[in-house]
């Protein structure tokens, strides 16, 4: 089971994106793998992928999301992942944050993102 971070996906639908192409290489690893990804790492994607491609493809996108991730859902899971942002004093955003709750919940060591702050996250490592 792995995390996927909203990067990944905006990388992978954005071709503008600097990371477009290197998420394409990752492509193959996330089709063998059961992916996990929160609320708020969906949201982030889908805002971006609507501002950049529009809305029919941010729904597209949202379908393949729902078809082929599992969405992680816990009781008290926002006021969790509060308590991670301000231990991280903001430096990490809120979404990031559930991402480190739903890892931690689910046991969950491998991110896929290109952003480097979750290597300052003990017990995660970040592919990318």
């Amino acid at each position: 089971m792995i995390f996927v971070d909203s990067c990944l996906i905006i990388a992978m639908v954005v071709e503008k994106d600097q990371w477009h192409n290197q998420s394409l290489l990752l492509v193959e690893d996330l089709e063998k793998e059961e992916k996990v990804i929160t609320e708020a790492m969906i949201l982030e994607s889908l805002n971006m992928i609507g501002k950049c491609k529009g809305g029919k493809v941010g729904r597209i996108i949202f379908q393949y999301i729902e078809d082929n991730y599992r969405i992680y859902k816990a009781p008290d899971f926002l006021n969790r992942a509060m308590k991670e942002f301000i231990k991280y004093d903001g430096t990490l955003s809120l979404a990031d944050c559930t991402a480190i709750i739903a890892m931690k919940d689910l046991g969950i060591c491998e991110i896929y993102s290109f952003d480097d702050h979750f290597d300052k996250v003990d017990g995660i490592l970040r592919v990318n």
